[in-house]
C-alpha cells in the first residue's frame, strides 16, 4: 500500500509532526509562564491562547480522520491542559510528557502499519500495528 499511496503516508506523518510541534510549543508556554518570563498575567494568558488555537488546529486533520493516533492525540490535549490548569499553578509535566510519549509511540506504530500495507492505521490503544 506504501507503495501506492507515498503522498497520504507523508501527509499523515507531516500532520502528526505538526500537531507534535505545536503540542511541544504550548508547553514551551506553560513552561515559561510557571518561569514568569511574562511581562503580565494577561501577557501570560495571550500566549496560552495563541499556542492553544496552534495545537487545536494542527491536531483537526488527526481528529477528522480519526485513525491512526487520534486517541493518543486526545490524550495529548488533556496533558496539556494539565499543564494550564490553575493558571498554571500546578502543572502536571509527569501526565503530559507520558501523553506526548504515548502520541509519539502510537504514531510511530500507525506509520509503520501504514508502511507495511495497512491503508487504515489503527492506533496502539486499538490494536494497530505495533500495539504492545
Amino acid at each position: 500500500m506504501f507503495e501506492d499511496s507515498p503522498a497520504l503516508y507523508l501527509a499523515r506523518r507531516d500532520a502528526y509532526a505538526a500537531f507534535l510541534a505545536a503540542a511541544d510549543a504550548e508547553a514551551h508556554v506553560a513552561w515559561f509562564r510557571g518561569d514568569g518570563r511574562y511581562a503580565d498575567e494577561a501577557a501570560a494568558v495571550a500566549a496560552v491562547d495563541r499556542a492553544y488555537a496552534a495545537t487545536r488546529g494542527a491536531f483537526a486533520p488527526i481528529e477528522v480522520e480519526g485513525l491512526g493516533p487520534a486517541p493518543e492525540g486526545r490524550g495529548l490535549l488533556d496533558g496539556l491542559a494539565a499543564l494550564h490548569r490553575d493558571g498554571g499553578a500546578r502543572p502536571d509535566w509527569k501526565a503530559f510528557k507520558a501523553a506526548r510519549e504515548g502520541f509519539v509511540a502510537a504514531a510511530r506504530a500507525a506509520l509503520q502499519g501504514f508502511r507495511n500495507g495497512q491503508s487504515q492505521p489503527r492506533s496502539v490503544t486499538e490494536g494497530g500495528a505495533d500495539a504492545r
